[in-house]
C-alpha cells in the first residue's frame, strides 16, 4: 500500500540515487554536504517500495528537471563559504588578509559579536561575575533584543541599576572592549561545557508564577513539601507570589484587614517611594484621621535610604502573607477573571 505521507528531501535524493549506476551515484554523493550524506544514507537504508515504482521514479525525474530549469534565488552564504570563495578568487594568502580586514571592521561595529549567539541565561551568569561597569558596557554593545533577554535573567534590582548605567555610559577604547569580549568568550566557553543554570531568583520567580496558576490545594501541598527541605527558599517563593506592587490590587475588605495588623509608623515609612497605585489603595482605606497621622509620620521621618524602607515593607508583607495563609484574605489567582 502506498504511503500517505509526502517523501522528505532525503528520501527523494535516496530514491533518485538508486536509479543511477554505482559510479554515477558515487560521483553525486561526493558533492553533497556531510550532514546531508548521513540523512541520505539513512533514507537509502530504510527505502520504501513505494518510491521504487516506475511511476514514482518518472515523477521524481520530472521534478528534478523542473528544479534544474527553475531560476536560482539568492542564498545567504556562511562565513566558511565566503572564506572559501575568496580563496578560490584571490588565493589563500590574499584571501586571509581580506577576510581579516572584514573581521576587524565588523569588530569595530560589534566588538561583542563573538558572544551574541550564546544563550541569554549563560551570558547573565558570566556577567554576574563581572562588575556593574563591565556588565553595563557589554549590554550596551550587543543587540538590544539580546540585552533585554539577559536583563530578564538577572535580579530585578541589578537589572535596573545596569539600565541606568547604560543610559549614561561613556565607552572605553576599542582595545579595552576587545579584551573584555575575549575574557567573556572564554568564560562562556567554560559555562557551555556544563548545564545551563539560571540565577536562583529567576528560577524561584518561575516557580511562583507556576503556583499562581495552580489550585490552592496544589499550592499548599507543593510549598508544604518544599518547606520541610528549605524553609528559606519557600519564603522567597512566597515573596514572589505576592509582592508590594500587588497591594494595589487588593480589594477593600482585604486591605482593611491588612491595615489593622500594621502600626502607623511602619505604614508611613513603607509608603515612601511607593507607586501611585499602591499608595492610593492604601490611603483610600484609611480614615481621614489616620491618613493625617501617616502623612505627619512620613514627613517627620524625612528622606531615608531605600534599604531602611524595605525593612518596614517586609513587615507589612509578612502581615499580608500571614493573613493569606490563615485564609482571612484571598487574592485573585493568575488566569482568573473578575465578574460582577
Amino acid at each position: 500500500m502506498a504511503s500517505s505521507n509526502q517523501p522528505t528531501g532525503a528520501q527523494r535524493v535516496a530514491a533518485f540515487l538508486m536509479t543511477l549506476d554505482k559510479e554515477s551515484a558515487t560521483e553525486v554523493i561526493k558533492h553533497l554536504d556531510e550532514n546531508v550524506i548521513v540523512e541520505v544514507v539513512e533514507a537509502i537504508a530504510s527505502h520504501e517500495q513505494d518510491h521504487s515504482e516506475s511511476s514514482a521514479q518518472t515523477e521524481l525525474h520530472k521534478e528534478l528537471i523542473r528544479s534544474l530549469k527553475r531560476p536560482v534565488g539568492v542564498r545567504v552564504r556562511s562565513e566558511g563559504e565566503l572564506h572559501d570563495l575568496l580563496k578560490s578568487i584571490l588565493g589563500p594568502v590574499q584571501a586571509d588578509k581580506v577576510f581579516d580586514k572584514i573581521h576587524q571592521r565588523l569588530l569595530q561595529e560589534r566588538p561583542f559579536i563573538s558572544i551574541e549567539k550564546e544563550p541569554a541565561a549563560n551570558i547573565a551568569i558570566a556577567l554576574g561575575e563581572e562588575s556593574d561597569a563591565v556588565a553595563s558596557l557589554v549590554l550596551a554593545h550587543v543587540d538590544p533584543a539580546l540585552s533585554a533577554q539577559v536583563l530578564g535573567c538577572m535580579d530585578e534590582e541589578r537589572a535596573l541599576g545596569l539600565v541606568r548605567r547604560m543610559a549614561a555610559l561613556v565607552p572605553p577604547g576599542f582595545d579595552t572592549l576587545i579584551a573584555i569580549a575575549q575574557k567573556l568568550s572564554e568564560r562562556l566557553a567554560e559555562i557551555g561545557l556544563g548545564p545551563v543554570v539560571g540565577e536562583v531568583s529567576t528560577r524561584l520567580k518561575s516557580i511562583a508564577e507556576l503556583l499562581g496558576f495552580s489550585e490552592p490545594r496544589v499550592e499548599r501541598s507543593v510549598l508544604g513539601g518544599l518547606e520541610e527541605e528549605d524553609a528559606q527558599m519557600v519564603a522567597e517563593i512566597r515573596e514572589y507570589m505576592f509582592t508590594w506592587e500587588d497591594l494595589a490590587s487588593l480589594d477593600k475588605r482585604a486591605m482593611q484587614k491588612v491595615l489593622t495588623s500594621v502600626d502607623t509608623r511602619t505604614l508611613s515609612i513603607s509608603l515612601k517611594g511607593s507607586s501611585p497605585a499602591v499608595e492610593e489603595n492604601i490611603l483610600s482605606n484609611l480614615s481621614s484621621r489616620v491618613r493625617e497621622m501617616v502623612a505627619d509620620e512620613r514627613e517627620l521621618a524625612g528622606p531615608m535610604p531605600m534599604s531602611e524602607v524595605q525593612v518596614l515593607r517586609d513587615e507589612v508583607m509578612k502581615a499580608v502573607r500571614g493573613l493569606m495563609e490563615s485564609g482571612e484574605i484571598k487574592t485573585t489567582r493568575a488566569g482568573e477573571d473578575l465578574v460582577t
